[in-house]
């Protein structure tokens, strides 16, 4: 018998997410999608063929049901924790949802409400915490740690060994080399390629990647400051 469930966030992340449960369905019929919950669209707007059922607040409204998250970007992903705790529910709530075709470790361990798309390769010894989006196609090397409430975009490589803190966005098709840390809050651009560790709450971008300042601008190393002087 299929459980009911409710997506919270009608972002662009909503089709992969509707997608997985589809997925998953053709094999073991298992969900049943109520709707949308989203504080972007009036309650009884249709969205992708589904209601949208009321905000975010509304989720206690709902006490048979589970729940699935599939908000988050690069613009909102450091607010995902103040987002998800204004719906008053309990990690517990959360369906931690597995695509058919992505491949995770049996010696790997998924957190709460976490979302893994199709085509995800999650190493052995891999710890992924609560609340973790692994957009199509990412690849988790081998004991490597991922932080509560990270994104990871489609395509993104993390090696082996790497810790990144709760709270990151790893971008589109960039790479992490083995035994680094990614510092909590920080976002790492699309197409980068991360060397060397990254402090808290910096945005990184580039190959290699550097740190931006604050406009955008690549912070320049002490010896291209010397050139330019």
């Amino acid at each position: 018998m299929s459980r009911p469930i409710l997506i919270l966030g009608t972002g662009g992340n909503a089709h992969d997410v509707l997608d997985l449960v589809e997925a998953l369905n053709t094999t073991t019929p298992t969900w049943d999608v109520a709707g949308f919950l989203d504080d972007a669209r009036p309650p009884g707007t249709r969205h992708l063929g589904l209601d949208v059922l009321g905000p975010l607040h509304d989720a206690g409204n709902f006490p048979d049901h589970a729940f699935v998250n599939s908000i988050g970007s690069d613009k909102s992903f450091r607010r995902l924790p103040q987002i998800l705790a204004s719906t008053g529910l309990a990690a517990e709530r959360f369906a931690t949802l597995v695509h058919p075709s992505a491949s995770v470790s049996s010696r790997a361990r998924l957190g709460r409400g976490v979302v893994v798309q199709q085509g995800v390769t999650v190493g052995g010894g891999t710890v992924v915490g609560d609340f973790v989006t692994l957009c199509p196609a990412c690849t988790v090397g081998h004991d490597t740690c991922i932080g509560d409430y990270t994104i990871l975009a489609p395509r993104a490589v993390v090696s082996g060994f790497v810790h990144i803190d709760p709270n990151c966005y790893i971008g589109a098709a960039s790479v992490i080399r083995q035994n680094l840390r990614i510092g909590e809050h920080s976002l790492v651009g699309t197409g980068s390629v991360v060397v060397r560790e990254v402090a808290p709450g910096a945005t990184v971008a580039g190959n290699p990647a550097r740190p931006l300042a604050p406009s955008g601008e690549r912070v320049r190393s002490r010896d291209e400051e010397e050139v330019l002087r």
